[in-house]
């Protein structure tokens, strides 16, 4: 386990030959500050040192030092971060051209990353900063608690980058007690698996430290305006002979019903059958076959807090579990005469006088030979559409 301890040495090391995995040298950086500048502008100068990168500018807002969110001006500062953020990178992306890599500073904290982020969805299309296909997002979570680190860097991916080949990496360092941390990472590359697996050992030989990759979480496919198939493929192209034998091999004879209800109101085993001798008023005698067939309710309460009651006919059956609290499942079938209507109508009655409210509805056709198809909808004489020749 990590133990988020690091030196910033460690740090920077890792920050820069991360940067390997972006193709070239002379990279732009843009250092993302907090209330230090000092510190910020010393880790700056590390940086700089490195081959592969060749600018390093230092952005923050000396406006928030010591910010209170609950004060009157709250608000006033943070428009005021905002702009300065975005006149110091127009101003950069002017004079130098567009960055490759975003670092968050150890100095940085969770009020400067949110109004960064609030200043690219704000004011740019990603592209008018970023170099496109050279982007990668670099921050290092040094104690446990800080969970702000993760959601920047993943609410970044997720709403500047959006598309794949876009990535979010949290790589483990170990070391020593006192230089073990957490490097996570946001890259736009189409082959970041192969190369953060050189790109790792880099660190561990530059670091001394250990490197585990522990999670690595695509982007979102990537959008291809007015794309045409090189083989569009339909149902033609396919065999349908499978599907065909398992379609005729069905015989749907009934339908089945289940229904969960629940409630915080007061339930009882003599309450719970009288809600289902109500209920069963609605299967009406000629939808079901059911002339001069007398239906008996048995229950079954020796197991448990609640009961169990059964009802069953030539034609069909009911069973209803009540677990003693606020649970009932309602399990109905029938051969003939069921519908989703009649069915509603049953749990409508059912429920009637109680708080019951149901909380899941399903479905489903019963028979046999792989039914899928109910018997109202399967004539075994008609081919299904799919299987129709061109």
């Amino acid at each position: 386990d990590v133990a988020y301890k690091a030196k910033q040495v460690s740090i920077n090391n890792a920050f820069a030959d991360m940067t390997q995995l972006i193709e070239g040298n002379e990279l732009k950086a843009l250092l993302l500050c907090g209330d230090d500048m000092a510190t910020c502008e010393s880790n700056s100068n590390a940086l700089k040192g490195k081959d592969s990168i060749g600018q390093v500018v230092n952005v923050g807002c000396p406006m928030v030092k010591d910010f209170n969110r609950f004060s009157e001006n709250a608000e006033e500062i943070l428009d005021s971060c905002m702009n300065h953020l975005a006149e110091t990178i127009e101003m950069s992306v002017e004079k130098d051209g567009l960055f490759n890599v975003i670092i968050v500073d150890s100095t940085a904290n969770k009020i400067i990353t949110s109004v960064f982020a609030r200043t690219f969805k704000d004011f740019y299309d990603k592209y008018d900063v970023l170099e496109k296909g050279k982007i990668i997002i670099l921050s290092a979570m040094t104690d446990r608690s800080d969970e702000w680190h993760e959601n920047f860097l993943k609410s970044f991916k997720e709403k500047v980058l959006l598309s794949d080949p876009a990535v979010y990496v949290e790589v483990a360092l170990y070391g020593t007690a006192d230089d073990d941390f957490k490097l996570l990472l946001v890259s736009e590359h189409d082959d970041i698996v192969n190369k953060l697996k050189v790109v790792t050992k880099s660190v561990e030989t530059t670091t001394g430290l250990e490197s585990e990759v522990q999670l690595i979480n695509g982007g979102l496919w990537l959008m291809q305006d007015d794309f045409k198939a090189s083989h569009p493929y339909s149902p033609d192209d396919y065999d349908k002979t499978s599907p065909l034998e398992q379609w005729k091999s069905q015989h749907p004879l009934g339908l089945q019903t289940i229904t969960q209800m629940e409630t915080k109101g007061p339930l009882s085993k003599e309450w719970v059958r009288n809600l289902l001798v109500n209920a069963m008023t609605s299967l009406s005698v000629s939808s079901l076959d059911l002339i001069d067939e007398e239906i008996q309710i048995q229950e079954y309460d020796d197991l448990g807090d609640g009961c169990v009651l059964m009802a069953t006919w030539s034609e069909g059956s009911v069973f209803v579990l009540w677990d003693g609290r606020g649970h009932v499942d309602i399990n109905l079938f029938a051969y003939e005469g069921l519908d989703s209507q009649k069915v509603k109508h049953f749990n409508y009655l059912f429920r009637s006088g109680t708080t019951l409210s149901t909380v899941l509805y399903d479905e489903q056709p019963r028979g046999f030979g792989r039914v899928v198809s109910y018997k109202h909808d399967f004539d075994p004489d008609v081919e299904p559409h799919w299987a129709q020749g061109k």
